[in-house]
């Protein structure tokens, strides 16, 4: 599990916890030995043994999803990050740390006592949590749909997406000169909804040490969302040269297809055109052998039979 998954499924599972105790005042050690066929939850309901709650929060829901996403074998409702047991004192620690995180009283840190304050900001510490799993499938979405590069990606701040006019700046590009790219239609709401949570003028990506992405970080990620596909060695620019491909058999013309991956030279795009027309034609004239299509119905080793004889006139 990587450090996305794993920030984002032990935030959601703390958080689930605190919340459960706090409605159903079961001792904290019943909570962390329920198990997962103790709960049947839909969209709008879960029923927890014999106690049902309307409409639970939606953190709670989410929890539930990915923990049967990642723990198909464990048979705990609340395991650790390796499907074990979750310890008492193990989760009392964590709960120290997110109200810390959370610059409150780390005292008293049982889910039944803790001050509205307290409770509170635990909630509000979900983004925080989540960041990590949310900016990575915005990063893969910038690489795969736009075919922005790691730098462009690790560089990107809150005021470069321009929504009124649905819009990505772009800064310090490759062809130092500002740039604009539209900001497709289904992204700006997962944008908007991300970016809600940042104070302006914030980085989009930030490390787990909180500093700014580089390009390394958004290798890294496409490179694990491609594992996770069964694709290996996955990068950002092959996802750029795979738009740039699919454009160019969809017909694109050059220069608009320039404009989309933002070459400084135009013949850059034309000549990815042209390669792609090349292979298109190397398909289809390796493949005339096996048609019919050739007079007299050759083969390959007839050709190669044909080239022998003019090397022995030679």
């Amino acid at each position: 599990m990587d450090f996305a998954s794993s920030t984002n499924f032990m935030g959601l599972r703390d958080l689930s916890i605190v919340w459960i105790t706090c409605q159903i005042g079961f001792p904290l050690c019943q909570i962390l030995v329920l198990l997962r066929a103790e709960v049947l939850a839909d969209d709008t309901t879960m029923l927890l043994r014999d106690h049902l709650f309307m409409e639970p929060p939606r953190f709670v829901l989410d929890y539930l999803t990915y923990r049967d996403s990642l723990f198909t074998e464990s048979e705990f409702l609340f395991p650790t990050v390796d499907g074990q047991l979750y310890r008492l004192t193990k989760f009392i620690k964590r709960i120290m740390k997110l109200l810390q995180e959370a610059n409150v009283a780390t005292s008293p840190s049982h889910p039944s006592q803790l001050s509205d304050e307290q409770y509170q900001a635990l909630l509000s510490l979900r983004f925080q949590l989540q960041r990590p799993i949310f900016q990575n499938a915005l990063a893969v979405a910038l690489c795969g749909y736009l075919g922005l590069r790691p730098s462009e990606v690790a560089r990107l701040i809150t005021t470069d997406l321009d929504f009124d006019n649905r819009l990505i700046i772009l800064r310090q590009t490759k062809s130092q000169e500002d740039q604009e790219l539209p900001l497709l239609s289904f992204m700006i709401e997962p944008f908007k909804a991300y970016v809600r949570n940042l104070p302006r003028y914030a980085p989009l990506f930030v490390n787990a040490q909180r500093s700014q992405w580089d390009r390394r970080d958004v290798t890294e990620v496409v490179s694990h969302w491609g594992e996770g596909l069964g694709v290996e060695n996955l990068t950002a620019r092959k996802l750029r040269a795979s738009l740039g491909a699919m454009l160019a058999r969809l017909g694109v013309p050059p220069a608009l297809l320039s404009k989309i991956l933002r070459h400084k030279d135009p013949a850059t795009a034309l000549r990815h055109y042209n390669e792609m027309e090349v292979e298109d034609i190397r398909r289809l004239l390796e493949n005339l052998h096996r048609r019919d299509f050739l007079p007299n119905h050759q083969t390959i080793q007839d050709f190669q039979q044909m080239y022998e004889l003019l090397e022995t006139d030679e």
